[in-house]
């Protein structure tokens, strides 16, 4: 069975030990910079980087895996769809088609819904905004609004935080950052 609206695969998180090696690795060895970094809701420390002017993220570090003991190194595993009615759609399926709950949340640059797979790993299906708000953000989003709703909303919750640009101007900075660390 294949859902209808299918993602497709965007970004990755990464619980990690020691966050800043990990940073210096992936920003030194690969290319990536920081596109924003912060305190999560659950207390740990997290950075977003991205190697892509137009992704926030490709690639997010969260701190607090255990040195010795196993535990699941992977933080989410994270899909993009193309419109904010084709994540409405696939929240709807996943409860009345797949029988999985999902926690639908607005982050102010995207639009996600997050669920486990049949090993408890969390997936994330977003799409993205036209706002831009400094990371980590994380506030509830009613899929059962209408878009001009949803749209509303997140643009009056962006505005409101420190840093609130535009997707395209965020775009814009990211570009001459990236072009700094390619020199």
């Amino acid at each position: 069975m294949v859902a209808k609206v299918r993602p497709y695969f965007r970004h990755k998180g990464i619980n990690v030990n020691d966050i800043e090696k990990m940073t210096n690795f992936y920003c030194g060895l690969l290319g990536f910079v920081v596109s924003d970094r912060g305190v999560a809701s659950f207390g740990s420390r997290i950075v977003f980087l991205t190697q892509d002017e137009e992704e926030h993220h490709q690639l997010v570090l969260v701190d607090g895996r255990p040195r010795r003991i196993e535990f699941n190194s992977i933080n989410q595993v994270s899909c993009k769809l193309g419109s904010l009615q084709d994540l409405k759609t696939f929240a709807e399926e996943l409860r009345s088609r797949w029988f999985l709950d999902y926690e639908s949340v607005d982050h102010g640059n995207a639009w996600s819904v997050y669920f486990s797979d049949p090993e408890e790993n969390v997936v994330e299906c977003y799409v993205d905004t036209p706002f831009y708000t400094p990371q980590p953000c994380r506030e509830p989003l009613d899929l059962k609004k209408s878009e001009e709703e949803i749209l509303d909303t997140t643009e009056m919750m962006c505005r409101k935080r420190k840093g609130f640009m535009t997707r395209s101007e965020w775009i814009s900075s990211m570009k001459h950052k990236l072009s700094i660390k390619k020199k």
